[in-house]
Protein backbone atom coordinates (compact mmCIF):
# COMPACT_ATOMS: atom_id res chain seq x y z
CA UNK A 1 0.00 0.00 0.00
CA UNK A 2 1.22 3.68 -0.89
CA UNK A 3 2.42 5.40 2.12
CA UNK A 4 2.78 9.48 3.04
CA UNK A 5 3.94 11.97 0.59
CA UNK A 6 3.79 9.48 -2.78
CA UNK A 7 0.38 7.94 -1.87
CA UNK A 8 -0.88 11.90 -1.45
CA UNK A 9 0.69 13.21 -5.01
CA UNK A 10 -0.57 9.64 -6.36
CA UNK A 11 -4.62 10.27 -5.66
CA UNK A 12 -3.50 13.98 -6.70
CA UNK A 13 -2.55 12.65 -9.67
CA UNK A 14 -5.33 10.07 -10.30
CA UNK A 15 -7.59 13.01 -9.79
CA UNK A 16 -6.41 15.16 -12.16
CA UNK A 17 -6.01 12.60 -14.56
CA UNK A 18 -9.84 11.78 -14.11
CA UNK A 19 -10.42 15.36 -14.91
CA UNK A 20 -9.54 15.15 -17.76
CA UNK A 21 -10.51 11.80 -19.15
CA UNK A 22 -14.22 13.24 -17.72
CA UNK A 23 -13.17 16.35 -19.89
CA UNK A 24 -12.79 14.62 -23.60
CA UNK A 25 -15.30 12.25 -22.66
CA UNK A 26 -18.18 15.32 -22.21
CA UNK A 27 -16.78 18.12 -23.49
CA UNK A 28 -13.48 17.47 -25.79
CA UNK A 29 -13.40 17.03 -30.03
CA UNK A 30 -16.32 19.80 -30.17
CA UNK A 31 -19.03 17.41 -28.54
CA UNK A 32 -21.32 20.64 -27.76
CA UNK A 33 -21.82 20.84 -31.30
CA UNK A 34 -23.60 17.41 -30.63
CA UNK A 35 -25.92 18.43 -28.28
CA UNK A 36 -27.70 20.13 -31.27
CA UNK A 37 -29.08 16.93 -31.87
CA UNK A 38 -31.76 16.13 -30.04
CA UNK A 39 -31.80 11.81 -30.72
CA UNK A 40 -30.18 9.71 -28.11
CA UNK A 41 -27.28 7.41 -29.87
CA UNK A 42 -26.51 4.56 -28.83
CA UNK A 43 -25.35 0.74 -29.80
CA UNK A 44 -26.39 -1.91 -27.92
CA UNK A 45 -24.81 -4.78 -30.50
CA UNK A 46 -20.88 -5.53 -29.93
CA UNK A 47 -18.78 -5.47 -33.37
CA UNK A 48 -15.78 -6.89 -31.67
CA UNK A 49 -12.67 -5.32 -30.13
CA UNK A 50 -12.49 -2.09 -31.59
CA UNK A 51 -8.27 -1.86 -31.94
CA UNK A 52 -6.71 -2.11 -35.27
CA UNK A 53 -3.54 -2.02 -36.96
CA UNK A 54 -2.89 2.03 -38.33
CA UNK A 55 -1.97 0.96 -41.69
CA UNK A 56 -4.96 1.53 -44.02
CA UNK A 57 -7.06 3.03 -41.67
CA UNK A 58 -8.18 6.53 -40.98
CA UNK A 59 -6.40 9.17 -38.61
CA UNK A 60 -9.14 9.48 -36.25
CA UNK A 61 -10.32 6.43 -36.34
CA UNK A 62 -7.10 4.55 -35.58
CA UNK A 63 -6.70 7.88 -33.07
CA UNK A 64 -10.09 7.22 -31.27
CA UNK A 65 -9.50 3.54 -30.99
CA UNK A 66 -5.65 3.91 -29.58
CA UNK A 67 -7.34 6.70 -27.04
CA UNK A 68 -9.70 4.81 -25.80
CA UNK A 69 -7.39 1.79 -24.90
CA UNK A 70 -4.25 3.15 -24.19
CA UNK A 71 -6.51 6.23 -21.64
CA UNK A 72 -7.50 4.04 -19.47
CA UNK A 73 -4.77 1.78 -18.46
CA UNK A 74 -3.45 4.25 -16.22
CA UNK A 75 -6.82 3.40 -14.02
CA UNK A 76 -6.24 -0.55 -14.03
CA UNK A 77 -2.87 0.46 -12.47
CA UNK A 78 -3.52 3.28 -9.61
CA UNK A 79 -6.77 2.19 -8.64
CA UNK A 80 -5.68 -1.06 -7.36
CA UNK A 81 -2.39 -0.11 -5.88
CA UNK A 82 -4.66 2.55 -4.33
CA UNK A 83 -7.52 0.35 -2.62
CA UNK A 84 -6.42 -2.91 -2.60
CA UNK A 85 -8.85 -5.49 -4.53
CA UNK A 86 -8.73 -8.49 -6.89
CA UNK A 87 -10.00 -8.45 -10.26
CA UNK A 88 -12.72 -9.49 -10.10
CA UNK A 89 -13.88 -6.72 -7.83
CA UNK A 90 -11.52 -4.37 -9.73
CA UNK A 91 -13.30 -4.84 -13.23
CA UNK A 92 -16.38 -5.65 -12.16
CA UNK A 93 -16.46 -1.62 -10.66
CA UNK A 94 -14.61 -0.23 -13.44
CA UNK A 95 -17.30 -1.83 -16.01
CA UNK A 96 -19.89 -0.40 -13.80
CA UNK A 97 -18.64 3.04 -13.98
CA UNK A 98 -17.72 3.42 -17.61
CA UNK A 99 -21.26 2.03 -18.43
CA UNK A 100 -22.51 5.16 -16.01
CA UNK A 101 -20.72 7.55 -18.05
CA UNK A 102 -21.54 6.00 -21.19
CA UNK A 103 -25.53 6.17 -20.14
CA UNK A 104 -24.35 9.86 -19.13
CA UNK A 105 -23.09 10.82 -22.56
CA UNK A 106 -26.10 9.41 -24.78
CA UNK A 107 -28.54 11.24 -21.91
CA UNK A 108 -26.74 14.59 -22.03
CA UNK A 109 -26.43 14.47 -25.92
CA UNK A 110 -22.75 14.84 -25.59
CA UNK A 111 -21.76 11.63 -26.73
CA UNK A 112 -23.53 8.05 -27.36
CA UNK A 113 -23.62 5.06 -26.10
CA UNK A 114 -21.26 2.46 -27.70
CA UNK A 115 -20.65 -1.31 -26.45
CA UNK A 116 -17.53 -1.43 -28.34
CA UNK A 117 -16.16 1.81 -26.25
CA UNK A 118 -17.23 -0.18 -22.79
CA UNK A 119 -14.99 -3.67 -24.25
CA UNK A 120 -12.16 -1.21 -25.15
CA UNK A 121 -12.00 0.79 -22.13
CA UNK A 122 -12.22 -2.45 -19.97
CA UNK A 123 -9.28 -4.05 -22.04
CA UNK A 124 -7.34 -0.91 -21.35
CA UNK A 125 -7.89 -1.38 -17.68
CA UNK A 126 -7.33 -4.88 -17.47
CA UNK A 127 -4.09 -4.29 -19.08
CA UNK A 128 -3.16 -1.64 -16.62
CA UNK A 129 -4.64 -4.21 -14.13
CA UNK A 130 -2.04 -6.91 -14.80
CA UNK A 131 0.81 -4.21 -15.05
CA UNK A 132 0.81 -3.69 -11.21
CA UNK A 133 0.18 -7.37 -10.42
CA UNK A 134 3.22 -8.19 -12.70
CA UNK A 135 5.62 -5.65 -10.57
CA UNK A 136 5.86 -7.24 -6.78
CA UNK A 137 8.92 -5.68 -5.24
CA UNK A 138 8.98 -1.59 -4.77
CA UNK A 139 5.53 -1.17 -5.64
CA UNK A 140 5.15 1.31 -2.80
CA UNK A 141 7.96 3.54 -4.34
CA UNK A 142 8.81 5.27 -7.51
CA UNK A 143 11.03 3.11 -8.89
CA UNK A 144 8.50 0.45 -8.77
CA UNK A 145 5.30 2.64 -10.32
CA UNK A 146 8.14 3.10 -13.22
CA UNK A 147 8.44 -0.38 -13.55
CA UNK A 148 5.11 -0.80 -13.55
CA UNK A 149 4.59 1.71 -16.49
CA UNK A 150 6.89 0.01 -18.74
CA UNK A 151 5.67 -2.99 -18.37
CA UNK A 152 2.28 -1.73 -19.02
CA UNK A 153 3.40 -0.15 -22.20
CA UNK A 154 5.02 -3.98 -23.55
CA UNK A 155 1.42 -5.55 -22.26
CA UNK A 156 -0.26 -2.92 -24.53
CA UNK A 157 2.02 -3.08 -27.49
CA UNK A 158 1.68 -7.13 -27.02
CA UNK A 159 -2.21 -6.35 -27.31
CA UNK A 160 -2.55 -4.23 -29.86
CA UNK A 161 0.02 -6.62 -32.14
CA UNK A 162 -2.52 -9.53 -31.40
CA UNK A 163 -6.36 -7.79 -31.53
CA UNK A 164 -5.28 -6.02 -34.53
CA UNK A 165 -4.09 -9.55 -36.14
CA UNK A 166 -7.35 -11.17 -35.34
CA UNK A 167 -9.62 -7.98 -36.56
CA UNK A 168 -7.04 -8.44 -39.28
CA UNK A 169 -8.34 -11.62 -39.94
CA UNK A 170 -11.58 -11.40 -39.44
CA UNK A 171 -11.80 -8.45 -41.70
CA UNK A 172 -9.29 -9.49 -44.30
CA UNK A 173 -9.24 -13.17 -44.08
CA UNK A 174 -11.65 -14.98 -46.79
CA UNK A 175 -13.36 -18.50 -46.40
CA UNK A 176 -14.58 -20.96 -49.65
CA UNK A 177 -15.16 -18.59 -53.01
CA UNK A 178 -17.89 -19.99 -55.14
CA UNK A 179 -19.40 -18.93 -58.52
CA UNK A 180 -22.42 -17.45 -58.56
CA UNK A 181 -23.83 -20.11 -60.75
CA UNK A 182 -23.38 -22.49 -58.53
CA UNK A 183 -26.14 -20.83 -55.79
CA UNK A 184 -29.56 -21.77 -56.05
CA UNK A 185 -32.02 -19.15 -56.93
CA UNK A 186 -34.53 -17.99 -53.98
CA UNK A 187 -36.40 -15.70 -56.67
CA UNK A 188 -36.75 -14.62 -60.51
CA UNK A 189 -34.58 -16.77 -63.49
CA UNK A 190 -31.48 -16.19 -65.02
CA UNK A 191 -29.84 -18.06 -67.93
CA UNK A 192 -26.13 -18.28 -68.01
CA UNK A 193 -23.54 -18.64 -71.15
CA UNK A 194 -22.83 -22.15 -71.76
CA UNK A 195 -19.68 -21.83 -73.92
CA UNK A 196 -18.47 -18.94 -72.05
CA UNK A 197 -18.02 -16.31 -75.16
CA UNK A 198 -15.79 -14.02 -75.95
CA UNK A 199 -16.82 -10.58 -76.89
CA UNK A 200 -15.00 -6.82 -77.08
CA UNK A 201 -15.21 -4.15 -74.57
CA UNK A 202 -13.67 -0.93 -76.14
CA UNK A 203 -11.83 -2.93 -78.10
CA UNK A 204 -10.03 -4.80 -75.65
CA UNK A 205 -11.22 -8.79 -76.17
CA UNK A 206 -12.61 -10.22 -73.13
CA UNK A 207 -12.19 -14.00 -72.66
CA UNK A 208 -14.95 -15.01 -69.46
CA UNK A 209 -12.97 -17.73 -67.12
CA UNK A 210 -15.92 -18.56 -64.90
CA UNK A 211 -19.35 -17.71 -65.94
CA UNK A 212 -20.96 -15.20 -68.06
CA UNK A 213 -24.36 -14.08 -67.67
CA UNK A 214 -26.09 -14.37 -71.73
CA UNK A 215 -27.57 -12.55 -73.37
CA UNK A 216 -30.54 -14.08 -74.08
CA UNK A 217 -31.96 -12.54 -70.44
CA UNK A 218 -34.47 -10.21 -70.65
CA UNK A 219 -33.64 -6.63 -71.11
CA UNK A 220 -34.35 -5.84 -67.35
CA UNK A 221 -33.94 -8.73 -64.94
CA UNK A 222 -34.16 -9.55 -61.29
CA UNK A 223 -32.72 -12.60 -59.65
CA UNK A 224 -32.52 -13.17 -55.58
CA UNK A 225 -30.47 -15.21 -53.56
CA UNK A 226 -30.71 -16.42 -49.80
CA UNK A 227 -27.58 -15.78 -48.76
CA UNK A 228 -28.16 -16.15 -44.96
CA UNK A 229 -25.35 -14.16 -43.82
CA UNK A 230 -22.74 -16.50 -44.86
CA UNK A 231 -20.68 -14.07 -47.54
CA UNK A 232 -18.77 -11.69 -47.14
CA UNK A 233 -18.53 -9.91 -50.62
CA UNK A 234 -19.50 -10.52 -54.57
CA UNK A 235 -16.76 -9.62 -57.20
CA UNK A 236 -17.10 -9.45 -60.67
CA UNK A 237 -17.32 -7.78 -64.34
CA UNK A 238 -19.70 -5.50 -66.15
CA UNK A 239 -19.84 -3.72 -69.41
CA UNK A 240 -21.78 -3.18 -72.42
CA UNK A 241 -20.19 -4.88 -74.84
CA UNK A 242 -18.96 -3.03 -78.78
CA UNK A 243 -21.12 -4.92 -80.87
CA UNK A 244 -24.31 -3.91 -79.45
CA UNK A 245 -23.25 -0.45 -78.86
CA UNK A 246 -26.27 2.21 -80.13
CA UNK A 247 -23.98 5.03 -81.39
CA UNK A 248 -26.72 7.05 -81.40
CA UNK A 249 -28.15 6.64 -78.20
CA UNK A 250 -27.42 8.63 -75.07
CA UNK A 251 -29.60 6.28 -72.31
CA UNK A 252 -27.99 4.56 -69.71
CA UNK A 253 -27.26 0.68 -68.22
CA UNK A 254 -27.54 -0.10 -64.66
CA UNK A 255 -26.54 -2.80 -62.41
CA UNK A 256 -28.24 -2.64 -58.56
CA UNK A 257 -27.29 -5.02 -55.86
CA UNK A 258 -30.36 -4.60 -53.22
CA UNK A 259 -30.40 -5.88 -49.64
CA UNK A 260 -33.49 -5.85 -47.63
CA UNK A 261 -35.30 -3.41 -50.61
CA UNK A 262 -32.48 -1.07 -50.01
CA UNK A 263 -29.81 -0.87 -53.14
CA UNK A 264 -26.43 -0.96 -51.84
CA UNK A 265 -24.25 -0.76 -54.60
CA UNK A 266 -24.88 -0.05 -58.30
CA UNK A 267 -22.84 0.61 -61.53
CA UNK A 268 -23.71 2.81 -64.37
CA UNK A 269 -23.18 2.06 -67.64
CA UNK A 270 -22.86 4.06 -70.62
CA UNK A 271 -24.54 2.73 -74.03
CA UNK A 272 -22.43 5.47 -76.17
CA UNK A 273 -19.75 4.83 -78.57
CA UNK A 274 -16.48 5.11 -76.92
CA UNK A 275 -17.94 5.24 -73.58
CA UNK A 276 -18.62 1.87 -72.96
CA UNK A 277 -16.06 0.30 -70.41
CA UNK A 278 -15.08 -2.48 -68.12
CA UNK A 279 -15.94 -2.17 -65.00
CA UNK A 280 -15.19 -4.34 -61.73
CA UNK A 281 -16.66 -4.37 -58.52
CA UNK A 282 -17.08 -5.65 -54.86
CA UNK A 283 -20.05 -5.40 -52.94
CA UNK A 284 -19.49 -6.39 -49.01
CA UNK A 285 -22.26 -8.79 -47.89
CA UNK A 286 -21.29 -9.37 -44.60
CA UNK A 287 -24.53 -10.61 -42.34
CA UNK A 288 -26.84 -9.71 -45.93
CA UNK A 289 -29.74 -12.45 -45.95
CA UNK A 290 -31.51 -11.88 -48.98
CA UNK A 291 -30.13 -10.40 -51.86
CA UNK A 292 -31.26 -9.12 -55.30
CA UNK A 293 -29.46 -7.72 -58.50
CA UNK A 294 -31.32 -6.31 -60.83
CA UNK A 295 -30.30 -5.22 -64.11
CA UNK A 296 -31.65 -2.25 -66.08
CA UNK A 297 -31.59 -1.38 -69.57
CA UNK A 298 -33.58 1.51 -70.22
CA UNK A 299 -32.24 2.01 -73.73
CA UNK A 300 -35.13 1.00 -76.22
CA UNK A 301 -32.22 -1.12 -78.42
CA UNK A 302 -33.38 -4.26 -77.54
CA UNK A 303 -29.92 -5.50 -77.84
CA UNK A 304 -28.29 -3.24 -76.18
CA UNK A 305 -27.64 -5.38 -72.63
CA UNK A 306 -25.39 -4.73 -69.95
CA UNK A 307 -23.06 -7.75 -69.59
CA UNK A 308 -21.81 -9.50 -66.49
CA UNK A 309 -19.05 -12.39 -66.34
CA UNK A 310 -16.69 -14.16 -63.78
CA UNK A 311 -18.72 -13.25 -60.53
CA UNK A 312 -18.26 -15.07 -57.36
CA UNK A 313 -19.00 -14.75 -54.11
CA UNK A 314 -16.77 -15.50 -51.39
CA UNK A 315 -17.98 -16.98 -47.94
CA UNK A 316 -17.31 -15.33 -44.29
CA UNK A 317 -14.23 -16.66 -42.59
CA UNK A 318 -14.93 -19.22 -39.66
CA UNK A 319 -14.39 -16.44 -36.90
CA UNK A 320 -16.26 -14.56 -38.72
CA UNK A 321 -19.42 -16.64 -39.00
CA UNK A 322 -18.82 -17.61 -35.40
CA UNK A 323 -18.93 -13.37 -34.58
CA UNK A 324 -22.27 -13.44 -36.98
CA UNK A 325 -23.80 -16.09 -34.86
CA UNK A 326 -23.46 -14.30 -31.46
CA UNK A 327 -24.73 -10.98 -32.74
CA UNK A 328 -28.06 -12.51 -34.15
CA UNK A 329 -28.44 -13.65 -30.36
CA UNK A 330 -27.74 -10.29 -29.13
CA UNK A 331 -30.25 -9.19 -31.47
CA UNK A 332 -32.65 -11.48 -30.64
CA UNK A 333 -32.43 -10.22 -26.85
CA UNK A 334 -33.61 -6.85 -27.98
Amino acid sequence: MHQGNLRKITIVLLTLYTALTLYFLYLGFNRSFLWLDSSLRFNLIPEGIPLHYPMGKDFQIWFFEYGNFLAFIPFGMIIPLLFRCSFRRFITFFILSITILETLQMLSRLGAFDINDIIINSLGAAVGFAAQRIVTDDRDKLKGICKMFLIAIVLALGTIIIVGGINNYLEKGEGETVALNELILKDGSIQWDENLSSFTVAQKEVTPQINLYSRKNTKTNEFSYLLDGKYKDITGYVAIPDDVINAASTEVSEIEFISGGTVIYSVGLSAKSGENQEVSFQVPLNEVNDFTIKIINEDPNLITNAVMWDITITEVNAGQEIINRIREKIRSLF
